[in-house]
């Protein structure tokens, strides 16, 4: 049964990806991957095989649309993620961003779990044994599609 339901997303996923796979342009041709149209599921599906297999998406550029999120680990060293939530709302995927300029935590970002749409170039890098993804010279997009920074 597990299978069934893994191969069923990961064909949702691939389905979902058409157009825009490696060197695709979305609508606008601004983006490589441009997942801000796909339905919870696919783009869950999405950034779960950017996170499984990142190499196949690095210096892609992307705009990734889900709820803030921000920790500090105990060395001080501060992250800043984009959550995506699939269908059910029990499980997220986080794609960690790093914005372009000099910007101060919390007077330049939105509130934790506030809705928020980041545009980025893709990369991954190793950290306390695990690989985790990012948007480097990442711009938050604001609601009108223009990109929006904090003075």
């Amino acid at each position: 049964m597990r299978r069934s339901i893994f191969a069923a997303l990961a064909v949702l996923t691939l389905m979902g990806c058409a157009g825009c796979g490696s060197g695709g342009e979305s609508s606008a041709g601004e983006y490589d991957y441009d997942l801000t149209g796909l339905n919870a599921n696919m783009m869950y599906g999405q950034i779960n095989d950017m996170t499984v297999d990142p190499d196949k998406y690095r210096g892609k550029s992307m705009k990734i649309t889900g709820n803030f999120n921000y920790y500090q680990d105990p060395a001080q060293k501060e992250y800043f993620s984009v959550f995506v939530p699939d269908a059910a709302a029990c499980c997220s995927q986080g794609i960690e961003f790093e914005l372009s300029g000099e910007h101060t935590y919390p007077q330049d970002y939105p509130e934790i779990g506030a809705p928020i749409t980041v545009a980025g170039v893709f990369d991954a890098y190793d950290e306390y044994g695990v690989t985790y993804c990012i948007l480097h010279d990442a711009v938050m997009i604001g609601d009108e599609n223009e990109e929006t920074s904090a003075e």
